[in-house]
């Protein structure tokens, strides 16, 4: 169940203004169904990234510069902005090229321009709702008129719709869901991540929600989840699942990496980790990316809610050599291969909070209503995983400041996870 087509953009931007692009690259995958590359999402580690941005500008058809003002367009910016025009110049004349002016910068004139950029007609926001500029870039990126727009984005959603589920179940879907919150030797968590994982478990499996069959979801919780226990359930959630399945594997509990290392130093902790000696109690990140590189699932989704905060503390002095948390590094690699992503509750230097009043994490909160079909969804009674991601990027930062994090190797493979008995 997988939608593909060749990426319609790319996103050229400077590094402090990714906050906004990343914004705008779900509008436009969330409102427009639009394939694109954005390094932060898509960049494959152990790959030049030169190589990379070539291949994904080449696979465009077009090329959007978002601009700051009047300041220079440098760096890498500037090499794919010069890439982007020898394109259109040397190779398709069809390729198109949109200078995005972003909010808060005062419009340059055409000589503060590269001069390259000077013939091209610009896209300016004024504002993060300005809905006018956002119709005039999707106009730009499809190469349609504007006053066509809306019924050409409508008739290519309409053909990733996919007919509904015969049988009203979620045949090929399969689950893990890990939580662990009672530590023995780590400090404990909120009872929350108990909740979240219980949740979520009992979500997939409502016939009038997810619809995935009872026997295909694996739960591990607490003094369950011990590091032999979620070695076994990768291993059966392997040998379980072929190229027609979907799969899920939830973690909610600690993570801790040591900056001075690489994978082999990231850890998610099961519940009997001892800090003294993790590199024997937890599974290290390389040990996972072998573990789900097993699962032969034509698509994988894992889900990471770590690096808890709101009462629950950072684990125990005898972990001060190493940080709460993963990296997104880590999270890449995972991600890694053709129907893989992840989506994890916070950045690295963020915590994943738990409020007052609520029965799950924020993340999980706001996970569980995407699955719900509270989301933005194509209608079709299917929830995919830009879905989920949407979701939840939207809503979280409202209320703390934490930001979910998305990694996947292709967005062409905005692939169903779920039933929804709610479509939009």
């Amino acid at each position: 169940m997988t939608t593909q087509k060749p990426n319609r953009v790319f996103l050229s931007y400077s590094e402090e203004n990714r906050g906004f692009v990343e914004m705008l690259a779900r509008r436009l995958q969330g409102d427009a169904r639009l394939s694109f590359w954005f390094s932060p999402w898509h960049s494959i580690r152990g790959t030049p990234v030169q190589e990379q941005m070539e291949d994904a500008l080449g696979e465009a058809q077009s090329c959007a510069v978002f601009i700051s003002g009047s300041d220079q367009i440098k760096g890498w910016q500037n090499v794919q902005m010069r890439t982007a025009i020898q394109t259109r110049v040397e190779d398709d004349s069809g390729y198109r090229i949109i200078p995005v002016l972003l909010p808060g910068a005062t419009r340059p004139s055409r000589r503060d321009l590269p001069p390259f950029l000077r013939r091209y007609e610009m896209v300016e926001f004024t504002d993060a709702d300005d809905e006018r500029a956002f119709q005039y870039l999707l106009s730009g990126i499809l190469g349609v008129p504007p006053i066509k727009l809306e019924g050409f984005i409508e008739t290519e959603k309409s053909k990733a719709h996919l007919a509904p589920s015969p049988s009203g179940v979620f045949e090929h879907g399969y689950g893990l869901v890990i939580g662990v919150a009672h530590y023995p030797r780590v400090t404990p968590l909120p009872e929350t991540v108990l909740n979240d994982a219980r949740d979520l478990r009992a979500l997939l499996l409502d016939a009038t929600a997810c619809g995935y069959a009872s026997d295909n979801v694996i739960s591990l919780l607490d003094d369950r989840a011990t590091c032999d226990n979620i070695r076994a359930a990768l291993h059966e959630l392997a040998d379980r699942t072929g190229p027609e399945d979907t799969a899920i594997v939830f973690f909610s509990g600690h993570g801790a990496f040591d900056p001075r290392g690489g994978d082999s130093r990231q850890f998610i902790l099961p519940y009997d980790s001892n800090p003294q000696n993790l590199p024997a109690t937890a599974i290290a990140g390389d040990e996972m990316t072998s573990l789900l590189n097993k699962i032969q699932a034509g698509r994988l989704l894992v889900l990471f809610d770590s690096c808890h905060s709101g009462g629950a503390g950072d684990p125990k002095g005898q972990l001060a050599q190493f940080k709460t948390g993963l990296s997104e590094d880590y999270y890449q690699a995972l991600a890694q291969g053709r129907g893989r992503a992840v989506i994890a509750s916070s950045r690295p230097n963020e915590a994943s909070w738990t409020l007052g009043g609520m029965n799950n994490s924020l993340f999980t909160h706001y996970l569980l209503e995407a699955l719900r079909g509270k989301g933005k969804t194509l209608g079709d009674g299917y929830v995919r995983v830009f879905d989920l991601f949407r979701h939840v990027a939207d809503y979280v930062p409202q209320k703390a400041d934490q930001h979910p994090v998305f990694k996947a190797s292709a967005m062409e493979e905005d692939f169903v996870i779920a039933l929804t008995h709610k479509g939009n």
